[in-house]
Parts: structure tokens; C-alpha cells; sequence
């Protein structure tokens, strides 16, 4: 394999299906990233990721899971915790199982199962995650992509500017490792945009999903958030159904 093709998909309509040929990377910093990968790095065995809370709330009580998920932001009513990094810090969920379901991001999820591999990625863990991207990319002779969550399908700043991060961190990897990255036009708007900002708190409060966090009152997810390569934790859907950490 002479290159790895990179491309981001800046929302889940962009995603289509030849993109099931691909590494993919989820990318959904405020929050579902920053919380899946801080749940597996915590201990978690297993983490579920569905888009119902129905559905949520039925395989919580039929496994005797952990029950988190929000709508809008806000925990949602009898669940054990929110969509919160920090919530996971304070909770016990070593060798428990745990059942997410989110506004976006459990959605997109879903919507990509399909690819080669899925991981999740976000500033708490970019360099393992795109070190086990490339590593899988040329593993399975195929590309690289990059997923948003964004927010009800639409574009938000601080997904594109996280993936823009990683197309970065990708790109540095790959050069110290001889490896040849063509980046698609939407890896180098991605790129761009990350470059726009001073600072990862910066772009986060010009994000609208920034700002309704710090209006909910979540000032310790917004910055806990913004903390880089403290992880090394790289979730991996497994059998279409929940993240685990492979061993390498």
C-alpha cells in the first residue's frame, strides 16, 4: 500500500457506502467521545452505545448495566448518569458494563457499525487513536475516515476543529513513520479549520455546542474535555454492538 487516503465527513449525511471500506473514526468531543473513551480508560469492560432510550433503559435492567445517556445535554430522568467524562470519574465502573445513549453521537455510531473498523476518537486519546488508525489502514489496505457527530446533522465548530486535530496528528505519525497520507479535500478544510484557532478552550467556546454546555452549568466537562493525549484508551466497536480496548 504506496498512501493512506484521509477524509472527513463533517456530517453523518456525508457519510455513505463506500466509506464501509474504511478505518472510521467517531468524533464526538462534547461528549460522547471524551465519555466512552474515559469509561474504557477507567476500567469499563464494555460500553453500549444506542440511539434509544428505550432501548437503553431495556438492556440496562436485563444485564444489570450502568444506565447513562442525555437529551439536549440534560440527564435523562432515572438515569444512573449523564453523557459527562467528569461523571465517570466520580462513579465506580471498573468491570461493569455500561449502556450510552446521546443526542448525536450513539446515532452516528450506529449509522457507520458497518465500516471496517469503527474507534473512537477525541483530544483525551488522539495520539493512540491515530496510531491504531494507520496501524489498521495498512492492515487492511484502505483508508481513513474521519466522522462528526455534528448535532442533528447539522455542522458544529468544535467536531470539525477536533478532526482537524487528528488529521494533524495523523499526518505527523505518518511522517515519522515513512508512511504517505493524501488528504481529501475535506481532511485539508478540516485541517484549516483546526489551524483558525489558538487553542482548543478557544474554539470550543466559538462552538454553539460549547456554549450550551457551559449554559448547563458542565464548565468541568468543557474543560476536561479540551486535555490532550492524558488517555491512551482507543474504543473499538465490537460485533457491531459495544466498545471494547483490543490488545494490540
Amino acid at each position: 500500500m504506496d498512501e493512506v487516503k484521509l477524509r472527513v465527513a463533517f456530517t453523518p449525511p456525508d457519510f455513505h457506502a463506500k466509506w464501509n471500506e474504511l478505518i472510521c473514526v467517531v468524533v464526538d468531543v462534547l461528549r460522547a467521545s471524551s465519555t466512552i473513551v474515559t469509561l474504557l480508560e477507567n476500567g469499563c469492560q464494555q460500553v453500549y452505545t444506542l440511539a434509544s432510550a428505550s432501548d437503553s433503559r431495556a438492556l440496562s435492567r436485563k444485564q444489570d448495566y450502568i444506565l447513562a445517556g442525555e437529551r439536549n445535554g440534560l440527564t435523562l430522568p432515572g438515569f444512573d448518569m449523564g453523557n459527562s467524562p467528569c461523571e465517570v470519574l466520580i462513579n465506580d465502573v471498573a468491570e461493569k458494563g455500561v449502556v450510552l445513549t446521546t443526542t448525536n453521537g450513539t446515532r452516528v455510531i450506529k449509522k457507520v457499525s458497518g465500516a471496517r473498523k469503527v474507534l473512537i476518537g477525541c483530544f483525551l486519546n488522539a495520539q493512540a487513536c491515530c496510531e491504531r488508525a494507520l496501524l489498521l489502514a495498512r492492515e487492511y489496505k484502505t483508508g481513513i475516515g474521519i466522522i462528526c457527530a455534528a448535532e442533528k446533522n447539522a455542522f458544529v465548530l468544535d467536531d470539525a476543529f477536533c478532526a482537524g486535530f487528528l488529521v494533524e496528528e495523523i499526518l505527523q505519525i505518518a511522517g515519522l513513520n515513512s508512511i504517505n497520507i493524501e488528504l481529501l479535500d475535506s481532511a485539508q478544510a478540516a485541517r484549516r479549520i483546526y489551524h483558525g484557532y489558538p487553542d482548543i478552550l478557544s474554539a470550543f467556546r466559538a462552538s454553539n455546542s460549547g456554549q450550551r454546555l457551559l449554559s448547563i452549568g458542565r464548565e468541568d466537562d468543557f474543560r476536561f474535555c479540551s486535555n490532550v493525549d492524558i488517555f491512551t484508551s482507543v474504543p473499538v466497536l465490537y460485533q457491531n454492538s459495544y466498545f471494547w480496548c483490543e490488545s494490540l
